[in-house]
This record gives structure tokens, sequence and C-alpha cells, in this order.
């Protein structure tokens, strides 16, 4: 049976955030965070957040034993928020508490797509157990706490392909693919280009009117996979075999599927919208219907710019190749994980140094 964890009822409270959604979330929080800190039966005199670069990591991709001990004072508690995923076999862990330093890591992903209320719940779930309070089986997002080592470590555990899929859905929230839209600028310019042939040639016209709607819809899936595979081959955005993990690099790969799919399917969308609006003010219905040889409508409009949208996006993912290497490398997790393994790296010759 695991030995109750002994609390101690630490004076302040310190957040420390990494960039992106965990300073989002917490600065999103703030009103609310200072609310329950009011009505905390633990009475605590400071609320910092603090933005570092990110939290020190292990080679193996874990937390550094030491992540409590520079950020906390003796009387603090400390509160972790990170991007990072984090996994126990097949489960995901929500919250890692450390009693003994009064400290806690909230991994923002596993909280799902929309995750403000989760990461409330988990403030207030870390303060309660913190301050002693009664020890629920139940937390945040249907996890349950389960004590390791010597009773004084818990985790937030989620089980389930529910919370895995939460677990993905959160990683393609926190790489923001609405920022990678911009920088595929060569993409954009390319699909453009195509597409507006599409405007111009009347044996695209026929060739769109004589295509089904589901045979339009399996090109469509056809184009955006073709472009999203270009932009994860060509930016080498695939995790392949190394220091990283198998969990982990698996995670990292299906979130980098899901930020390029979705910033492909978003482009798809605004090219297609633009291309319709191009061939409403361009071609004359008239025109059109005696080249077709019936009536022209806007269903006859809509197939034209589906079919010339589809075109547009595979001449896009090869004009990818002109757009900056680092903005995309920006918006998956693989590049931020090896920005952590550096600075690990400059922080272990700093000390040995020393």
């Amino acid at each position: 049976m695991d030995k109750a964890p002994t609390p101690r009822r630490p004076d302040g409270l310190r957040i420390v955030t990494e960039p992106g959604l965990p300073a989002a979330l917490v600065d999103h929080a703030d009103l609310r965070i200072h609310q329950i800190l009011e009505d905390s039966a633990v009475t605590y005199r400071e609320f910092a957040v603090t933005e570092q670069t990110s939290l020190h990591m292990s080679p193996q991709g874990d937390l550094d034993s030491g992540w409590a001990g520079e950020a906390a004072g003796e009387s603090d508690a400390v509160i972790f928020v990170t991007e990072l995923p984090r996994a126990q076999g097949r489960d995901v862990v929500v919250v890692e508490l450390d009693h003994t330093r009064s400290a806690a890591v909230i991994c923002t992903p596993a909280l799902g797509l929309l995750p403000s209320r989760a990461f409330v719940a988990c403030i207030e779930a870390v303060l309660a157990r913190l301050a002693g309070g009664p020890r629920d089986a139940t937390g945040p997002v249907g996890g349950r706490w389960r004590s390791e080592d010597n009773g004084d470590t818990e985790l937030l555990i989620a089980r389930g392909i529910s919370s895995r899929v939460r677990l993905i859905c959160g990683m393609i929230r926190g790489n923001r693919p609405w920022r990678m839209i911009p920088t595929l600028t060569g993409m954009t310019a390319a699909a453009a280009a195509t597409a507006s042939f599409g405007v111009f040639f009347s044996s695209i016209w026929s060739m769109a009117n004589a295509l089904s709607p589901v045979r339009l819809s399996l090109i469509s899936v056809l184009s955006i996979a073709m472009a999203s595979v270009w932009l994860i081959v060509n930016n080498r955005l695939w995790e392949t075999a190394g220091v990283m993990p198998r969990w982990r690099r698996v995670l990292y790969n299906t979130a980098t599927i899901g930020t390029v799919g979705f910033s492909a399917m978003v482009l798809y969308v605004g090219l297609f919208g633009a291309t319709l609006v191009a061939a409403l003010v361009v071609i004359e219905s008239d025109f059109m219907g005696q080249t077709l040889g019936q009536d022209v409508g806007i269903r006859e409009y809509a197939y034209l710019a589906w079919l010339a949208t589809s075109m547009g996006m595979v001449a896009g993912g090869l004009g990818s190749s002109t757009d900056s290497y680092d903005d995309v490398l920006r918006a998956t997790y693989g590049h931020r994980e090896r920005i952590r393994r550096q600075r690990a790296d400059e922080r272990e010759r700093r000390r040995e140094e020393s």
C-alpha cells in the first residue's frame, strides 16, 4: 500500500511557464488563478509567472531530476507548465506532483484542444493536494492519481484511447498550425498560379463538369495528402530513430502530420474561395454555357474551382521548396526538442567547466 504523502504548507506560489501555449494559458487564466488562491485554505503570499526558454530535460527526454530546485524557494510552491508530452507506457501523464519539493508539472498537451477549463482544474487539484486536502482518486480530464516511489511523488494518469487522442490534439494545438500558413508563401504562390489556369482553359471546365462529387473529393484528398507529404519530406520534419524514445518519436510524427495536414486544408479552403470568386468574375456564364453545351449555374463554377484548387495544391507542394526552412520547423515538436537538448548540453558543459 502506498504511503500517504506528508503535505508541506508552502507560503508562496510561483508559476513557471514555457513560451507558447503554456504562457498563453497562464495569462488567460490569471484572474481565475488569483481567485483560487484567495479561496484556498492555504495562504499564498506570492503569485508570479516566469517565462523560461524551456524546462531542464534529461538526454532521454524526461524532466531533469532537479527540476524544482532552481525555481522554488524553501517556503514556496512552484508549478511548471510545459508543452512537453509525457507518458508511462500507454498512459498519458497529465500532472506530476512532488510533495517533498511542493512542486508540480502540468503538461498542457494532455488537456486537449480546449485546455483552459482543464488547466484551471489542474491548478485547483494541485493546490488542494499540496495543502493536504481530501485525496480524491479522480482528477481533471478523467485522470486518476497514482503514487510513485515512496509516496512523495504522485502522477495524474489518463488512460484509454480518448486520452491519447486528446494528447495528439493538444500537441497539434501547441504547434499552432495557423501560424505556419503565412510562412508558406512559395506554396501559396505556386498553388494560386496553377489554379488560375483552370479559370482560363476551357478543357479544365469540361473536365470539372464531367467529374462526379465523389471523384472530385478523392482528388481533393489526394492533392492535400501529396502537398502535406512534400512539406514533411522536403523540410525533414519526420523524426527518425535516435536518442529520442520511440513513444515520443511516434507522438511527434503524428502531431507533425496533423499540423501540416491542418495547414494544407486551411490553405485549400482559402484557395478554393479565391478561385471560385475569380471564376465568377472572369468567366461569363453564357460563354461557359456555350463551351459546355448546357445551362451554367453556381454548380459548374464550384466544380471548376474545386478541380482547379486540387491542381494548384499539387503544384503548391513543389512550390514549398522555396519557403523558409526555419519558419516551417518552428511549428514542430521535434525542432523544439532539439533546441532543448542543445541547451541541456550547454548547461552540462558549463557545469563541468565550473
